[in-house]
């Protein structure tokens, strides 16, 4: 029991004293739309990729499952690239570097653009279902973090 408040509490640590965020600030780190920043805040800074990667990229490729231009991509074919997205993470996360971490949000990041522009075009039920894959993304990343601050 007290390793679980420990571990609740080492989680919400990176959360405290982040209360003003812009958007743009948001989108451009993969973060959800509306949401609090993540514990990334305070991870300590780590190479980002430095120009918008086209359709052709070997890690938003692998991460998707597909050779996509998210910027062309259509309303009805996001909620099946988020679906691609993180089930990729969930296969792959034990093993991923903080790099790994670093190009998935990237990739995220794209997909967040992307809905920001179209996301009025799909049912209320396929946004539910998009933040709910955002969320589980951030919660993924928060939980290695932790685990990581732990294994220190």
């Amino acid at each position: 029991m007290k390793a679980a408040s420990l571990l609740l509490l080492l989680t919400a640590l990176p959360f405290a004293g982040h209360a003003q965020t812009t958007a743009d600030d948001l989108r451009q780190r993969g973060e959800l739309t509306g949401a609090r920043p993540s514990g990334d805040l305070l991870a300590k800074p780590r190479a980002q990729a430095a120009a918008p990667r086209t359709a052709s990229d070997p890690v938003q490729q692998h991460l998707l499952n597909s050779d996509v231009n998210l910027a062309r991509a259509q309303a009805h074919e996001l909620p099946d690239l988020y679906e691609r997205f993180i089930a990729t993470t969930r296969e792959e996360r034990r093993q991923w570097s903080y790099q790994d971490w670093d190009n998935a949000n990237g990739v995220l990041s794209r997909l967040n653009q992307r809905y920001q522009q179209v996301r009025t075009e799909l049912p209320v039920e396929e946004r539910l279902r998009i933040r709910t894959f955002q969320g589980e993304f951030h919660t993924l990343r928060g939980a290695r973090e932790v685990k990581a601050k732990i294994d220190e």
